[in-house]
């Protein structure tokens, strides 16, 4: 943030600033260093396909066999689910609103 305002850490309007707007900018500013850190890595996987491609391949997964289920075995864990969901919904115990009083 002293880079963006050009002021001091200690600036009066840096330590007033609301908490909420701090934390907007600060996670800005990592989604902006997190885009500049995956494009250096993407850079890398570039540059080392030239070198030797089935090194990055075996970094990037690409051609290793993942779990395969058959059809009965994804109704059957979808069943599970939707069972469990349903369990979970009937623990839950009704919350009651309650009435603001209104001053007047």
């Amino acid at each position: 943030m002293c880079k963006t305002f050009r002021k001091l850490p200690d600036d009066p309007e840096l330590e007033d600033m609301d908490p909420i707007m701090k934390m907007w900018m600060f996670y800005n500013w990592m989604e902006d260093y997190k885009d500049d850190y995956q494009m250096l890595e993407n850079h890398g996987y570039l540059v080392g396909s030239f070198i030797n491609p089935e090194a990055v391949k075996k970094i990037l997964g690409h051609g290793v066999k993942t779990h395969a289920s058959t059809d009965e075995e994804f109704e059957e864990a979808s069943k599970k689910l939707i069972e469990r969901n349903r369990a979970e919904d009937e623990d839950k115990k009704p919350r009651r609103k309650r009435k603001r009083k209104l001053q007047g």
